[in-house]
């Protein structure tokens, strides 16, 4: 996804993302990165260097894809650990779920984990 087509998605999808249940954690936030994981780390450091919103239009002026995340907090050990969960087909992956924050029925399991 272009910079533009991922924070469309974003505002279609937050509502129905935030507080979904994923693999027995629930998306406490959602993020936009690079689709490729590995581009991961470059983004990361531009957007200390830079800032969240100048990484990502330079990655997308470079014609690299992005991707919504969907962000949960694992505090099964002894620091807290971040696991990101791709979000891009979320309106595919869809199951039925009513949302406690917004009341609506909207979806939930994603089998694309990623931890950081």
């Amino acid at each position: 996804m272009t910079y533009k087509e991922a924070l469309l998605y974003l505002e279609r999808i937050k509502d129905t993302a935030i507080d979904a249940p994923v693999k027995g954690r629930l998306i406490e936030s959602l993020f936009i990165g690079p689709t490729d994981w590995e581009q991961m780390t470059d983004f990361m450091n531009l957007r200390i260097q830079k800032g969240e919103e100048t990484a990502l239009i330079e990655f997308d002026n470079a014609g690299k894809s992005l991707s919504v995340y969907g962000v949960s907090v694992n505090n099964e050990f002894d620091v807290p650990r971040w696991d990101m969960t791709i979000m891009d087909n979320w309106e595919l992956m869809m199951g039925r779920y009513k949302n406690p924050r917004s009341g609506s029925t909207t979806g939930m399991v994603s089998n694309n984990r990623v931890s950081i």
